[in-house]
């Protein structure tokens, strides 16, 4: 008897053990973390001869990493079912990103059949990734491997020598990241200075590709490929978080896009190693009709995708890639064989007034993670959303049809909020950065100058940059006149580069003060600007001067 090992639920849903040909030849033994277990419905945990729940493989792990197991746990388990099972008789089977290289380890540790590690890691670290892509002439987006050490010696150089390099937008992501998840989109240096000082992951940056976005389904036997389907994106997935609709339709075989992009995908596995079972390639398709790889995983596309995949193409997935990687054969698909196309419903933030429906002219099949009432929370994730939807139609036109309409479907009402709430807060982490690193860091006010004048405090000077008649009508004690207009290298040759220098102007409408600071920041000296400026110096009742 086989004995097959699954790890993780996810993908694994949709098994069909009643197309098994001879069930009684293999038994199903399930590794879950007790994170992921949950998801097991009553029936599908019937499945299994053996059920083993271990401990999540980190500590605090976000949604996104829930299903990633204890490698050391599951190598126990994997051990003790050696003793009574062959080898050659046992294979281990992932369909979850976030535990392939888990299944790899532990297909390397015991000699295993299937991909080992050296085989996948090309599919989970995205730089490791692009690097053999490019060596095989494939076009990715010029990328590299983010240094926070840069980041926290020079943030301002750093963002120059990123943005030279691959422009802006620039993109940051976990180099093993999966489902959008940990993604940032920097478009400006204050989104940049703005970033945490340590990801605690490794990250890589690479260039912002415009293009409609494509994923290629392909699966392998023996190297060769046995199957290779298209679907092509409503929208990016940077769009979702802002609550645009996450749909993705399989094209029709018939569609010239299709060989083409298959094509493309498989110079990119090729390139890679490609591993027997289900692949899932993501690429741009630009308006210079380029084709771009963005990534690559050696398993099936996530959420409803495979479940629509099966219904579009008759083609029981799951059960060909488990055939292919245990040998136990599976009768083919039996279901309906109809266009079918999948969504995922974004939420934004808020508390939930309404769930509306799509109007289309297809059948609409609807799963709500979420109720009236809840109060949902912004995500980067495309794991935190509202619910999943198959839409399927026997008119391939009408089906595409209503993909389109989708771009304006708004599945989620939400009760209006008030002006305070109506742009959500950032992340206390950011703030802190903010506030600590940025705001503080830039400026102070009339109360702490005049405290530490009046205490002698040294270290810095203070700096009237509005023009010279008003400094001479009226200005802080001790402050030194230099107009914001005359600062220039060779006016302040003879400040003392030690020093912090205070700017002040006006008052909060006049910027008199923030123009003295930036140039004298840009001639390398250290600067704060004192908000509310001259104006509410006095409102504060401090002393004044006359005079030069």
């Amino acid at each position: 008897m086989k004995t097959a090992v699954i790890i993780s639920t996810r993908g694994f849903g949709v098994f069909r053990p009643d197309l098994l040909v001879d069930p009684a030849s293999v038994r199903l033994v399930g590794i879950f973390a007790d994170l992921d277990a949950g998801n097991l419905t009553a029936e599908q945990n019937g499945w299994f001869d053996q059920v083993h729940v271990v401990p999540c493989g980190l500590t605090d792990p976000t949604p996104m990493l829930f299903s990633l197991v204890d490698l050391g746990a599951t190598r126990d388990i994997v051990a003790k079912l050696l003793v009574e099972t062959a080898v050659e008789d046992l294979s281990v089977h992932c369909y979850d990103e976030q535990n392939m290289l888990v299944a790899a380890e532990i297909r390397t540790h015991f000699g295993l059949r299937g991909p080992g590690l050296a085989d996948i890691l090309p599919f989970r670290d995205k730089c490791l990734m692009k690097e053999r892509l490019v060596e095989a002439g494939i076009r990715v987006p010029r990328f590299g491997r983010f240094a926070p050490e840069r980041l926290a010696a020079d943030a301002a150089g750093y963002f120059r020598e990123l943005t030279d390099e691959v422009g802006l937008p620039v993109i940051l992501k976990p180099t093993d990241a999966a489902a959008a998840e940990g993604v940032y989109k920097i478009t400006d240096w204050e989104g940049f200075a703005a970033l945490p000082e340590d990801f605690g992951r490794a990250y890589e940056y690479e260039e912002f590709i415009e293009g409609t976005m494509y994923s290629v389904n392909i699966v392998t036997k023996d190297g060769e490929t046995v199957f290779g389907g298209v679907t092509e994106y409503l929208v990016n997935s940077f769009e979702v978080p802002g609550g645009k609709v996450n749909a993705d339709i399989n094209l029709i075989d018939t569609d010239p896009r299709v060989p083409r992009m298959v094509a493309f995908a498989e110079r990119a596995l090729d390139a890679l190693g490609r591993p027997d079972g289900g692949s899932h390639l993501e690429l741009f398709h630009t308006a210079a009709d380029e084709l771009v790889f963005l990534e690559v995983g050696a398993r099936f596309k996530g959420m409803a995708g495979l479940a629509a995949m099966q219904r579009n193409y008759g083609i029981a997935f799951v059960n060909l890639a488990f055939e292919i990687e245990s040998g136990a054969r599976s009768h083919p698909y039996d279901g309906e064989k109809i266009y079918c196309f999948d969504g995922v419903v974004p939420t934004t933030h808020g508390v939930i007034e309404e769930l509306i429906e799509p109007e289309l002219e297809s059948d609409v099949e609807m799963t709500w993670k979420v109720s009236v009432g809840d109060t949902v929370v912004k995500s980067d994730s495309l794991l935190a959303n509202g619910g999943t939807f198959l839409v399927s139609n026997e008119d391939y036109e009408a089906a595409y049809r209503d993909f389109k309409r989708l771009a304006d479907y708004h599945p989620v009402r939400y009760r209006r909020p008030g002006r305070v709430l109506g742009a959500p807060s950032a992340e206390p982490a950011a703030a802190l950065h903010y506030f600590q690193q940025t705001k503080l860091s830039c400026e102070t006010d009339p109360y702490d100058v005049h405290h530490d004048l009046q205490e002698g405090a040294s270290g810095f000077v203070v700096l009237d940059t509005r023009r010279t008649t008003a400094y001479e009508a009226e200005h802080i004690p001790g402050a030194r006149s230099l107009p914001h207009q005359d600062i220039t290298a060779k006016n302040v040759a003879g400040l003392d580069p030690e020093l912090l220098y205070i700017t002040y102007g006006w008052g909060p409408a006049c910027n008199g003060g923030t123009r003295g600071a930036a140039k004298l920041a840009a001639l390398g000296f250290r600067v704060k600007e004192m908000i509310g400026g001259f104006e509410y110096w006095k409102r504060g009742g401090y002393p004044t001067r006359q005079g030069i």
